[in-house]
């Protein structure tokens, strides 16, 4: 329901940043906290996300079915390696985007991984394995690595974290 108090959704905004929406991560609940922060960030700076939302409509409209076509080489290269996988891809959301250029005082232009993938496989080997089928099919981006199997998250959370310079020259970031 709509609050009309400024100041109010302000700070309600700002507590959801604050608490709420760490507190959605740390339990596993990672697509509210993205939710809750991409709701908070544009009560909190409407212009900025704006600008991020307009940024990734002209992103994918160059793009067009970048995102598509991706999948399916990753899909494909770890195919071929007889490693069945289900592969999602998606362009990241504008607070995540917005904390990286803060984090990084970079510009829209030089971020690298605007899109993000998720390959699914079978069980830990195949982890592994498809962690070897990337890094020698692509160039890997070094400090760009995690590995949280062999270290899980405190919720839970077990994959790995790769980066590479994907296909079309892109920096994409797979998580497996």
């Amino acid at each position: 329901h709509h609050i009309p108090n400024v100041d109010k959704r302000r700070r309600i905004a700002q507590e959801t940043l604050d608490i709420y929406a760490p507190l959605a991560g740390r339990i596993g609940m990672q697509n509210m906290r993205e939710e809750l922060e991409d709701l908070a960030f544009g009560e909190l700076n409407p212009e900025a996300r704006n600008s991020i939302v307009t940024r990734l409509a002209r992103l994918n409209d160059s793009s067009g079915d970048r995102i598509v076509r991706i999948a399916d080489q990753i899909k494909r290269k770890l195919a071929e390696k007889g490693i069945d996988a289900w592969i999602q891809g998606r362009a990241k959301r504008p607070y995540s985007i917005w904390r990286k250029l803060k984090d990084k005082k970079i510009n829209f232009e030089q971020l690298s991984d605007v899109f993000g993938f998720r390959a699914v496989v079978a069980n830990v080997e195949d982890c592994y394995r498809a962690l070897g089928v990337l890094h020698r099919s692509w160039r890997m981006v070094p400090e760009r690595f995690k590995d949280f199997i062999s270290l899980p998250k405190s919720n839970g959370y077990r994959s790995i974290h790769t980066t590479v310079i994907g296909p079309e020259n892109q920096r994409v970031e797979v998580q497996i």
